[in-house]
């Protein structure tokens, strides 16, 4: 079932009212509603325009209150900022109802995933850590990533070669 925002139900109404109540005409304009919609839209209209209070058909009603969702976002915020957990611990049902409540609620504080990152930047990182000149922890904070999934590159790049020495920028020595 489609939803329409107030606007274009508005709209809808105005031009059913132009054509006299011809629900086809409108519809044929503008390519929605239904021909009962529409009615019931103009119905919703009258009724405002006697009593003075807008209808609030169409709109949303939250499940929860803004008490549980700001329980929600605490726990998130305070257990690790893991939505898996929070979810599984508090019971609400889905990780984007709980990503926009954190949004909302605590803007800019939701862990965000940026993606995979290119096997070329997984090498430059390793040979950086590998080679002294950064911590995992610095790479990490570099790439937005945290600083064991560098030490997970370093393992799977570097193989069983566990103490390898990586050539740091030196110039060749001559025998």
């Amino acid at each position: 079932m489609a939803r329409y925002t107030r606007e274009q139900r508005r709209r809808a109404v105005e031009l059913y009212v132009r054509y006299e109540c011809c629900a086809a005409d409108a519809i044929r304009e503008l390519g929605y509603p239904s021909r009962e919609a529409l009615r019931m839209w103009h119905r919703d209209w009258l009724e405002e325009q006697k009593t003075g209070i807008p209808s609030t058909r169409g709109e949303r009603y939250s499940r929860y209150t803004l008490e549980q969702r700001r329980d929600a976002v605490d726990h998130y915020l305070t257990h690790g900022r893991r939505a898996s957990r929070t979810i599984r611990q508090m019971g609400y049902p889905s990780k984007t109802l709980l990503a926009s409540w954190i949004d909302e609620l605590a803007p800019g504080e939701r862990r965000l995933r940026h993606g995979p990152i290119p096997e070329e930047l997984k090498r430059e990182a390793v040979l950086k850590v590998v080679s002294g000149g950064a911590s995992s922890r610095e790479v990490a904070e570099g790439l937005g990533v945290d600083s064991s999934v560098v030490r997970n590159w370093k393992r799977r790049l570097l193989g069983k070669t566990k103490g390898a020495a990586v050539a740091k920028d030196e110039p060749e020595r001559k025998d």
